[in-house]
């Protein structure tokens, strides 16, 4: 073989031996892409992690601060002057959708583009969750901005990382709403078990019904008379079933509140609930709670035809016996 082919094979050994150093270091570099990939889009918030939390701050500056925050099992928004009740769907959605939120895609891994996408702290919005309100440090923090190409989408960042995300699944009504928005409007959402005791007071008497050891329901100022348990379980459902239209943050004599048709004082527990209910006005009622100090605005069709007096709640003989004669009627004759 001649000199210059020589030449020409080291040539072509040399170029096919940098192709397929080329090929190896791209196929690596694919890999590392694809795994970098991987590893960007898990999940923002580890599994399990928002468990036990029992405080949230959410944060966007110029606005004030909404805290939710757990006590005996119920959640509660933090108003200026007093904790409320929160609306518990709300709440279950909200932590349902941090605990599932997962990036569809990488838009950005520079901080310089943080208010392009709504993420930076001037326009974004905080999410931060606590163990506790005492916590020094979140469990975890978000921080969420807008939406994307399209208004089901959102952008959204891990708190102290450059890394953008976009968001397949949009609910920012979730974290951009006024703390108010997030109270419960039911004017008495209690369990029924847990009620012990119900005074109703009208303008003409005032009567009072205690749940006994025994587990029925007895007239408590010594009344002889059997109470019908039907129609007193009834009544309980219908004032923990009450779904308020609204919530009334300038309460005026107009709601006829300040001289109400009825007044139901509930024992829940050791503490004592007054709900003070208003005639109707225009097919609406006005209901105000004596522990929240809360006025709700409901429909006057739930209360339609309550029962208020005490002969109402007096069991007869003949419901008895009637109730008797349905039983028995279930019941197949023997036979001869």
């Amino acid at each position: 073989m001649k000199k210059k082919d020589f030449a020409k094979f080291g040539y072509l050994f040399a170029a096919i031996v940098v192709l397929i150093i080329f090929l190896v270091y791209t196929n690596l570099q694919e890999r590392k892409v694809e795994e970098r990939r991987e590893e960007a889009l898990t999940p923002l918030i580890a599994a399990s992690s928002l468990d036990g939390c029992s405080y949230v701050v959410i944060s966007k500056a110029g606005e004030d601060d909404v805290e939710l925050l757990k006590q005996d099992g119920k959640w509660y928004v933090q108003l200026p002057e007093k904790v409320f009740p929160a609306l518990p769907g709300d709440v279950d959605d909200f932590f349902d959708y941090f605990n599932a939120i997962r990036p569809e895609s990488v838009v950005s891994e520079d901080n310089a583009a943080f208010a392009d996408f709504g993420v930076d702290d001037e326009s974004g919005v905080s999410v931060r969750f606590f163990a506790t309100k005492e916590s020094d440090s979140p469990v975890a923090e978000l921080v969420m901005g807008k939406s994307g190409p399209d208004y089901y989408s959102v952008y959204a960042r891990k708190a102290g990382d450059n890394t953008t995300y976009l968001i397949p699944e949009n609910q920012s009504t979730l974290w951009n709403r006024r703390a108010k928005l997030w109270r419960d409007t039911y004017p008495f959402r209690e369990s029924r078990e847990d009620i012990h005791s119900i005074a109703i007071h009208t303008a003409d008497e005032t009567f009072t019904i205690v749940l006994g050891d025994d587990g029925f329901w007895a007239f408590g100022d010594g009344d002889p008379n059997t109470v019908n348990q039907e129609e007193t379980v009834g009544l309980i459902s219908r004032l923990t079933g009450l779904v308020g239209l609204s919530l009334v943050d300038d309460e005026d004599s107009e709601h006829g509140l300040d001289d109400p048709e009825w007044e139901f004082e509930l024992g829940v527990g050791e503490r004592t609930v007054t709900l003070s209910v208003s005639r109707e006005i225009e097919q609406k009622r006005y209901v105000r709670n004596s522990e929240l100090d809360q006025v709700y605005e409901i429909s006057a069709a739930p209360l339609q035809g309550i029962k208020t007096a005490r002969k109402d709640y007096v069991q007869h003989e003949d419901d008895t016996e009637e109730a008797g004669m349905n039983t028995g009627a279930d019941e197949e004759a023997p036979e001869e």
